[in-house]
């Protein structure tokens, strides 16, 4: 398993990200942890990180508002075939309702990828105010 502990602002950095050198190895990164103090993880950089690192099962960052962490979710959740685990802290809650149950995850889940199966009674979500967990377990084997 490949694992990347690094700076927010280093993973957002243009020369890193767009190294055509690098995107190889991006690709077999299955964890990525990102934290830094007062610098958060923009919504606008998910369908980058996405496309860059498509084998992640596990990744735990920070943004500023759980606004912007749900969008970030919906992202993760649709696009991530192999995502196990996320964890995103965030600093602002919201006046909207948290919509993340553990019914809308395996309803997502199901959408975006029909032929996966996977053990929905493992499926757990966690919203303590300050972070949000999705735990979705693997395959099922018969």
């Amino acid at each position: 398993m490949i694992i990347l502990i690094i700076n927010t602002p280093l993973l957002l950095l243009s020369k890193l990200i767009d190294n055509l050198f690098l995107i190889p190895i991006f690709k077999q990164i299955k964890l990525i942890k990102s934290r830094t103090e007062r610098i958060y993880f923009p919504l606008s950089f998910a369908s980058k990180f996405v496309q860059r690192f498509p084998s992640l099962s596990d990744i735990e960052l920070q943004v500023f508002s759980f606004d912007i962490c749900s969008f970030i979710i919906e992202i993760f959740l649709t696009e991530l075939e192999e995502l196990a685990y996320l964890k995103i802290d965030y600093n602002q809650g919201t006046l909207l309702d948290d919509t993340f149950s553990r019914e809308y995850i395996i309803a997502k889940r199901r959408q975006a990828f029909p032929s996966k199966l996977m053990n929905e009674q493992m499926v757990n979500v966690k919203n303590t105010g300050q972070a949000i967990e999705i735990w979705l377990p693997g395959l099922i084997f018969c």
